[in-house]
């Protein structure tokens, strides 16, 4: 299956993202699989979405892993 392809915004956005739910995460002192289990999402995702590639991540994903960092989703998309 291939990859899937983003325009060079989309997937700076993307990784950035990615950065953003690594920083919180590391900040709230919890491993991925902490994180996976208290947002209801399954490890695989947590990981990916930390990637250095691209990963689309939903907003439902997102809401869930910023309430399980006691963050808003404002704070986890706020970047340059």
């Amino acid at each position: 299956m291939a990859r899937k392809k983003y325009a060079e915004d989309e997937a700076q956005f993307l990784k950035n993202m990615g950065y953003r739910v690594q920083f919180f995460r590391k900040k709230a002192d919890l491993s991925q699989e902490q994180l996976a289990e208290r947002s209801g999402l399954s490890y695989s995702t947590i990981s990916h979405i930390e990637s250095t590639e691209p990963y689309p991540v939903s907003i439902v994903a997102l809401f869930r892993i910023a309430k399980s960092l006691n963050i808003s989703v404002h704070q986890l998309m706020m970047f340059d």
